[in-house]
């Protein structure tokens, strides 16, 4: 089950992602997009998309927080306040779900204490005002063991994302104990065209806080059915990693070769060249001719 974080829009890479065996994707909440990031943010129209594609979701909040000055009582606040409305009125986030924050860096006792504590202080004050005194969505931390192990000590996170480095204070520990739900893994990869990092979950703490959301059935495409196609390019057909000329080449098939395919849209198909049921990648449909 691989699970992956990204800041970028997964829509239009999402069949991609699941020729890969993605089976979880992490996005973000934030206040506002930036230049560098100009669609961070989760939409409603992309977790409908990757819920129609059989995937999950998780989510974290962040904007910046990676030094101690991001972090205080009423920064927390205003942080819960906007993850839980956008959550509940622009995603349909389901009840009894997750909502990661992130402290996106090495932070020392002082720093955890003065800083980090009463920024998730507040992102339960937030929570409590927005439900009335009943919270729906679980509280979680992104961030290194020291941080997690203080926050779950409060009772102020019930979710823990380990960040990347094993350099950070206490996660190498965290790992050894147990005290985690996911553990981002090094190092960053781009797959899809989009720059991702693997993350591992716990075998003992499988429910780390991941939805779906609803969302309404495409009309039905044609589907090809179990008989097979012939290649019948008068040289190798490329084999794409997604559904477009812009996805890099992954492999090639031989003219007259046979193969199981389905379409994806009115020009590329997916290709399963074992039989066994996986996608090995996409090849333009007008190269494939179905066997009577």
């Amino acid at each position: 089950m691989l699970i992956i974080d990204t800041s970028r829009n997964t829509t239009g890479k999402l069949s991609c992602l699941v020729a890969h065996d993605v089976k979880t994707i992490i996005r973000y909440y934030n206040f506002s997009n930036s230049q560098k990031f100009p669609d961070k943010c989760l939409t409603l129209a992309e977790a409908q998309a990757i819920s129609a594609q059989g995937m999950n979701i998780a989510v974290v909040f962040q904007q910046r927080q990676d030094r101690a000055e991001d972090f205080s009582e009423i920064k927390g606040y205003e942080a819960g306040r906007r993850a839980y409305r956008y959550a509940l009125n622009d995603i349909d986030q389901p009840e009894g779900s997750g909502i990661y924050f992130g402290v996106d860096f090495d932070a020392t006792d002082d720093e955890i204490k003065r800083c980090v504590i009463p920024y998730f202080q507040g992102v339960h004050r937030a929570f409590n005002e927005v439900s009335g005194d009943q919270p729906t969505y679980r509280v979680g931390v992104y961030g290194s063991g020291a941080t997690s192990g203080a926050l779950v000590k409060k009772k102020l996170c019930s979710l823990v994302w380990l960040a990347m480095s094993r350099g950070y204070r206490g996660t190498q520990d965290a790992i050894n104990n147990g005290a985690y739900h996911l553990a981002q893994q090094a190092p960053e990869k781009t797959v899809c065209q989009l720059d991702i990092d693997y993350n591992s979950v716990n075998p003992e703490k499988t429910d780390f806080g991941s939805f779906v959301v609803p969302y309404e059935e495409s009309p039905a495409e044609p589907v090809l059915d179990e008989k097979r196609y012939e290649v019948i390019s008068r040289s190798r057909l490329m084999l794409r990693e997604g559904p477009g000329t812009n996805f890099s080449i992954v492999g090639s098939l031989q003219p007259g070769q046979r193969v199981a395919a389905t379409p994806y849209d009115e020009q590329w198909s997916s290709i399963d060249v074992e039989g066994d049921g996986l996608i090995d990648g996409f090849a333009a449909s007008a190269y494939l001719k179905k066997i009577v």
